[in-house]
Formats: C-alpha cells, sequence, structure tokens
C-alpha cells in the first residue's frame, strides 16, 4: 500500500499514461488463461493484450494483477491500477471489490490525483471508446418494433420428425438435438450449428433443413433472424422421456444431480443450460434467465452469449442482449463473433456497419468458422467502401473453406462474384458457379430469384465490371 501512496504523490506530473499498445487480432481468453495457469506469463500477457484492446474486463484484471505481482512483467503499481479501474468499468464483481480495496486507505487527496490520471486515460482508451470503434449502436427507434413470423409473435420451436412420412423414425430411441441457425429473409434455414446432441443426428438435421419456417417480418418487410430448433427427443416431456428413453432419461437426471450441487462455475454454467435444454426439469419461473444472468456477470462467457442470445431470440431487451453478445465476443467465443459480425449487416436494431461487422467475422474465421468466412468473403466482395473491398482476401477465405462449404448454395454464388471481380476474369467460371448456386438452391426450396437474375444480366451483358 506504501507503494500507492507514493505513487499518488508523483502521478500529478504526468499528462497521460499509455499501456502496452497492441495491434487488434483474435482474443482467446481460454487460450490466455492456459498459458496463465502454466506460469507462462510472457504468452499469456500477449493473449490478455488482445483481449484488453476490445474491451474484455477478464483481460484488464488478469493483466492489473500481473502489474500487481510482476508476473511476466516488471511491477507497476499505476498500470496495475489502471487495468483494474478498466474491469470494474464493465461491473466485474471481483474487480469493484479489489479496486475499493486497495484505494480506500489512501487520503482524499492521493484518490483525487489517481483519479485524474484514471479519467485521462479513459477518456481516450476507455470502455466509451471502445463500444463505439467495435461494438453495435443501436437504432433507438426501432427498439419499440418487433419481428413477426406468419403473423405470430414467435416461431414454433419444436420440430416434430413424427410428421414426416419416413419409416426411420419409427424408432422409439429417437436421438436428442437442439440447434441454433440463421433463417434467410425467405425463411430457409441457413449456417446451422450444435447446442446439444445426444446420438446420431445427421437424418434429422437433413429433413429439418427441407422445412422453410415462417418468414421473418420487420416493419412490414422480410429480414434475417436467429432461431432455436428442439427436435427428436428433445421435444419430449418428462413422460415421454422417461418412457421412450429410459437410458438417456436415467443419464440425464444423474448429471444434473451432479451440476446442481456443484460450486464449481462451469458446472453451474452446465445446470442452467440443463434447465433451458430440458424444460421437464423442475425449476422456477424465470429461473433459467436468473442464473444465466449471474453467470454472466460473474465472467463466464458462454452465458453471456446464452443470456445475450435468449433476450435477443424472444426479443424481450434488445440493448442487454446486444450487450452481452458482445461481451462474449470479446472473450474470443468463436459463434458469438460470428453472431455479432452478422448482427450489424442484418439486424433492424443494430446501425449497419461492414467495418464492425467484418472485424468480427474474420476473428471468427481466423479460428475455422465457416460461415464466418463465407460471409466475410462476400462482404469483401459486394461492399462498396473501397477501404473495405478486397477480391485477393475473400478468395483466400473461400479458398480455406471450400471443403466445408461444398455442399452449401451461398457459397457457390460467394466463389461465383469473386471470378466476376477477378484480376483474371473468367466468364466461364462466373456462369458455372451461379448456375450450381442456383440449382442447389432451388433442390433446398431456397428463394434464388435475385442469383437468377444476375446471371439473366450476365448472359445478356449487362452487367458493369468495376476495375
Amino acid at each position: 500500500m506504501n507503494t500507492l501512496v507514493r505513487l499518488g504523490r508523483k502521478i500529478a506530473c504526468l499528462s497521460i499514461f499509455l499501456c502496452v499498445p497492441v495491434s487488434v487480432s483474435a482474443a482467446d481468453i481460454f487460450k490466455a488463461d492456459g498459458h496463465f495457469a502454466a506460469k507462462e506469463y510472457e504468452l499469456a500477457k500477449e493473449e490478455y493484450l488482445k483481449g484488453a484492446q476490445v474491451g474484455n474486463p477478464h483481460a484488464y484484471y488478469q493483466l492489473s494483477a500481473m502489474y500487481q505481482q510482476g508476473l511476466g512483467v516488471k511491477k507497476d503499481a499505476l498500470n496495475a491500477l489502471i487495468y483494474l479501474s478498466l474491469a470494474a468499468d464493465y461491473d466485474l464483481e471481483k474487480a469493484n471489490t479489489t479496486l475499493e480495496g486497495l484505494l480506500e486507505p489512501l487520503d482524499d487527496a492521493t484518490r483525487q490525483t489517481i483519479d485524474r490520471v484514471l479519467q485521462e486515460y479513459k477518456k481516450n482508451n476507455g470502455k466509451a471508446v471502445i463500444q463505439q470503434k467495435f461494438f453495435p449502436q443501436v437504432v433507438a427507434e426501432n427498439l419499440t418494433e418487433k419481428f413477426t413470423f406468419d403473423d405470430e409473435p414467435n416461431i414454433e420451436p419444436k420440430f416434430y420428425v413424427d410428421d414426416i412420412d419416413s419409416e426411420e423414425y419409427t424408432s422409439s430411441k429417437l436421438p436428442f438435438l437442439i440447434v441454433e441457425h440463421d433463417i434467410g429473409p425467405d425463411g430457409i434455414i441457413r449456417n446451422m450449428f450444435n447446442i446439444q446432441k445426444m446420438g446420431n443426428t445427421l437424418d434429422i438435421i437433413d429433413e429439418y433443413k427441407l422445412f422453410p419456417t415462417a418468414i421473418p417480418i420487420f416493419k412490414g418487410e422480410p429480414m434475417e433472424f436467429v432461431h432455436r430448433a428442439y427436435m427428436g427427443a428433445a421435444i419430449y416431456s418428462k413422460f415421454t422421456m422417461a418412457y421412450e428413453n429410459e437410458p438417456m432419461y436415467a443419464n440425464i437426471l444423474r448429471s444434473v444431480k451432479d451440476m446442481k450441487g456443484s460450486n464449481e462455475l462451469s458446472k453451474q454454467y452446465e445446470y442452467a443450460m440443463a434447465l433451458q435444454n430440458f424444460t421437464w426439469i423442475s425449476q422456477e419461473e424465470g429461473e433459467v434467465e436468473k442464473r444465466l444472468l449471474a453467470l454472466s456477470k460473474q465472467g463466464h462467457p458462454g452465458a453471456m452469449y446464452e443470456y445475450g442470445m435468449k433476450l435477443y431470440r424472444e426479443q424481450t431487451d434488445i440493448e442487454e442482449a446486444l450487450k452481452w453478445i458482445g461481451r462474449s465476443s470479446a472473450y474470443g467465443l468463436t459463434h458469438a463473433e460470428y453472431r455479432l459480425g452478422r448482427l450489424f449487416v442484418t439486424s433492424p436494431w443494430v446501425e449497419y456497419d461492414e467495418q464492425k461487422a467484418l472485424f468480427w467475422l474474420e476473428l471468427a474465421a481466423e479460428k475455422d468458422h465457416a460461415a464466418a468466412a463465407l460471409k466475410a468473403a462476400e462482404l469483401k466482395l459486394i461492399t462498396t467502401n473501397d477501404t473495405l473491398k478486397d477480391v485477393v482476401g475473400a478468395v483466400s477465405l473461400l479458398e480455406k473453406i471450400e471443403d466445408q462449404q461444398n455442399t452449401n448454395p451461398e457459397y457457390y454464388y460467394v466463389l461465383a462474384l469473386s471470378h466476376k471481380n477477378r484480376i483474371n476474369r473468367d466468364y466461364t467460371q462466373v456462369i458455372k458457379n451461379l448456375k450450381k448456386a442456383i440449382f442447389m438452391g432451388s433442390s433446398a426450396n431456397w428463394d434464388v430469384s435475385e442469383w437468377q437474375d444476375l446471371l439473366s444480366r450476365l448472359r445478356q451483358g449487362n452487367v458493369t465490371i468495376v476495375e
């Protein structure tokens, strides 16, 4: 504490203090924590600094601890205070407590001096600056508006395989599957990833993709939305689950009992997710939201994403939803980075911003998220912002995901665009890939009218190519 007192007496002569700068790239707080636990402090610092650049409160807190203790860095009380103060601005509970504990013994004059230095730094590098640079700006006039789906306020979350005329699903031992996916303006299911699954789910997924959802409508216009669907054994009630698949039912109960009794943050998160995914488990009204919010405030990135997405899907508090989706992205959670990137160019509640979209999509693409890479490639090709247009970068992304996306009609559409915009244009490849996109999309019940219009213009020679 004497160090802080001496520091407070000396820093009045400082005009500004700058923390160590670092170029913004893919933050991975999980990797950073691994390095820290292994006492690889230099590597941990490198990853935490990346997280600090996008406002990650855990990264701030860890950097503060490293500067306080001299772990991988030279001890520096002022740097420690700055990082701790930045973490406290995000309401990280342990940061608020630690900061107050450090400052409480100081006299008023010393605290005021330290506070001036902290505020000066935050004016140029703090939460408000980072929010403006990387995160969503809300379209306030749209916050009172909501999506409807065929005039209904919500989409039916359950997909009944019993409705499908197929002998494949006569078995009582159905697999368990919960998925999250984008819904296009045409109601088509795209970019699906698993939330939870048990058993072989490929057949159910293939069938599910063939059934368009209700079209998302916002202020009279079809727009993209995000959905979570339950299928197979995930739609069962408690009694149906016990009757149809007793081993799965017993396994779930054992796991839930273990999670509920644990004090580990990860187990508490798994329990909250179990309550959300297995709605037949005994729970109080609103308990899922309460648990996810509490875990979010304790710094669990998965809970941040789940809480934010629940608010977004249910359209209950969009501003709060965007805040927590952004927080989880700052931890380097790949599917959160993807979701945040898409929101900048698809959400009516978020100011359209291709630069921010590309930032987050490319971070997710660096971690092999194929849908993020595809969307990033498309933006690089269709943008009217010359500083963002990047044909070479788009082609590189498309090459990286070729094997993963070769059954996706949208991939061939974007590939066609890339051939149209390359220096060495090959119209044979443009037409070939566009026709393939149209054929595959039509076979999957997609609305491909825009692609067909483009093909028609190409064949007539009326497309303008910009050098």
